[in-house]
């Protein structure tokens, strides 16, 4: 295994054993249930928001790159596309100045 693999297991476990001991903690702190389940909820939402406002902004950031992308690769496609018909014009001139010449 490399060190970077076991870094990111270590890390992984990390976040979910805290995650799981935070809910624990919430479920058996001295609160009610209705207010330990509010809290929860709303806990829940924050993160459902913050997660959908992130995910928004990568998608956003993909468009804009796969335009630029696209793009690009239209320009390069007419820089082929005219640089192929140069070269075929080239052959054929010299296609036809050989057939022109007497042999």
């Amino acid at each position: 295994m490399t060190s970077s693999s076991s870094l990111g297991k270590f890390i992984l476990g990390t976040l979910v054993g805290g995650a799981v001991g935070a809910a624990i903690g919430m479920l058996l702190a001295p609160r009610s249930g209705a207010e330990t389940r509010e809290l929860i909820r709303e806990e829940l939402d924050n993160r459902y928001r913050e997660s959908s406002d992130a995910l928004r902004e990568k998608s956003d950031l993909l468009k804009e790159k796969a335009a630029a992308f696209k793009d690009k690769m239209c320009d390069l496609s007419s820089e082929l596309e005219e640089t192929g018909r140069k070269t075929v014009s080239r052959l054929t001139d010299a296609v036809k100045k050989t057939s022109e010449t007497p042999s």
